[in-house]
């Protein structure tokens, strides 16, 4: 059986991409032939939302190994391509963290945040 999406409170604004955050505890995860090592990858999660120009991004670093984190990125949309580019090599934040309650919580306030217009 999949694991459940792990819940979040999106703001009106947003747009999801693509969601595999799923309720997986990166604790059990200890070795390569976990049951749901596929859960961690570099694409889990992406939000974005067009009115602000961000974008909300998570992945697992480094793919599919048990020594990875949680790394969230928030991005500013650009129009030039050569600018979007660069906004992926300086993010406006970095998180990271193995704790899916903590990312969780602040997935929620990054998106709260965004949409109010402080980041």
């Amino acid at each position: 059986m999949e694991p459940k999406l792990v819940p979040l409170r999106i703001p009106t604004g947003w747009s999801v991409a693509l969601n595999k955050f799923r309720e997986v505890n990166p604790e059990q995860f200890k070795h390569e032939d976990y049951e749901f090592c596929w859960e961690f990858d570099e694409d889990i999660l992406h939000l974005k939302n067009e009115y602000r120009n961000r974008i909300l991004d998570l992945g697992w670093y480094p793919s599919f190994n048990p020594k990875g984190i949680y790394r969230l990125l928030l991005i500013e949309l650009h129009d030039d391509h050569d600018e979007q580019t660069e906004s992926w090599e300086k993010p406006l934040i970095i998180f990271e963290s193995r704790d899916i309650e903590e990312t969780q919580r602040t997935i929620e306030h990054i998106l709260i945040q965004v949409t109010e217009g402080l980041l």
